[in-house]
């Protein structure tokens, strides 16, 4: 009797050389694609990193939140402060308008441990409401721009390179994604992501363990802001504009689409999310004129319900079924039909 063959769960090639493959077609894309196509490139990268911030902490650590968009905004408005009132060059004022989202969600995460799935829910969403509406108070209207925003200085582009302003900035946004895909992917493979994953599955345990679970789900709020604000910086980059009425609270909504529809417990699900939620609206638009949200919901309803484990999910289960298609092939004909017949008592 012959023991039951292992179920493959992804090709090797695509695990080891699959990360390399995307990176050789995101630079390709910097030489291939011009003007707006280009910016759409640099917004999915963006809202990739905001996706991965939002998988992270409600992924693989369990805390729901609805305002992630406060952080894209946070990050967003520093970049462009920093850039328009201080004279930063964008490739710092970046990684510091991450840090400043960073303490907010850090002072946001302390109350926040007290709190478990809806009421978190809820008080993130507060927060989703009160930072827009916050820049276009007269106090701060002088740094903000109030109503009418803030525009952005266009970089300057790196000549030495040979690149224009739009390459800089995608190229600068492929720089910075690369970097945090790589340190999201370490930290999840060591200690710290085992307690993340311990922490949502069952908190008591965990805790009974020795996990120290307020320094871990604090620590790790403040990375997804950090994340989302990156994002919200290249983003204000990208666009050179920046205003309250682009960070309403369905920015936080889309993120939130886009992390279920990518994948919620996926690291390389971020890259489908961040697509789909710049790629549908666009093609939701060319279907029904004046109607592209209601197509939108729509495509977003029928994925979830195709899909339930999103995009990387339907990923893992293709290459799945090819590798075992492949384990079959590999497996030799005459190799089989040589084999032994099992000897058969004959009856008395």
């Amino acid at each position: 009797m012959h023991a039951p063959r292992p179920v493959a769960t992804a090709p090797l090639a695509v695990t080891r050389y699959g990360p390399w493959l995307l990176l050789v077609f995101a630079i390709a894309s910097l030489f291939l694609l011009r003007g707006y196509h280009l910016l759409l490139a640099t917004n999915i990268t963006a809202f990739a990193i905001a996706i991965l911030g939002l998988n992270l902490l409600s992924g693989y650590n369990g805390q729901i939140s609805l305002g992630h968009g406060a952080f894209l905004a946070l990050g967003g408005y520093a970049t462009a402060i920093l850039m328009a009132r201080f004279g930063v060059p964008f490739w710092l004022a970046v990684p510091l308008a991450g840090l400043v989202s960073m303490g907010l969600g850090l002072l946001i995460a302390i109350p926040a441990l007290r709190l478990e799935m809806l009421y978190l829910a809820l008080a993130t969403f507060s927060l989703a409401i009160a930072v827009p509406q916050l820049a276009k108070n007269k106090l701060v209207s002088a740094w903000t721009g109030g109503v009418q925003g803030l525009e952005v200085p266009k970089p300057a582009p790196w000549t030495a390179l040979g690149f224009d302003a739009d390459q800089t900035v995608y190229a600068y946004a492929l720089v910075v994604a690369a970097i945090c895909f790589a340190a999201v992917l370490n930290l999840l493979r060591g200690r710290m992501g085992r307690a993340l994953e311990a922490i949502r599955d069952q908190p008591l345990a965990a805790d009974t363990m020795g996990v120290d679970t307020r320094f871990v789900k604090t620590a790790c709020f403040g990375l997804s802001a950090f994340l989302t604000g990156l994002a919200g910086g290249l983003g204000a980059v990208a666009s050179h504009f920046v205003s309250p009425d682009g960070y309403t609270f369905f920015l936080s909504i889309t993120l939130l689409v886009g992390a279920v529809i990518g994948g919620f417990r996926s690291v390389w699900g971020a890259l489908f999310g961040g697509a789909f939620i710049v790629l549908m609206p666009n093609y939701a638009e060319e279907l029904a004129k004046g109607a592209p949200w209601v197509v939108y919901g729509l495509a977003t309803i029928v994925f979830m319900a195709v899909m339930p484990n999103g995009f990387a999910g339907l990923f893992n289960s293709v290459t799945a079924r090819i590798a075992n298609a492949v384990s079959g092939w590999s497996r030799s004909p005459a190799r089989t039909s040589t084999r032994a017949a099992p000897h058969v008592r004959p009856n008395p």
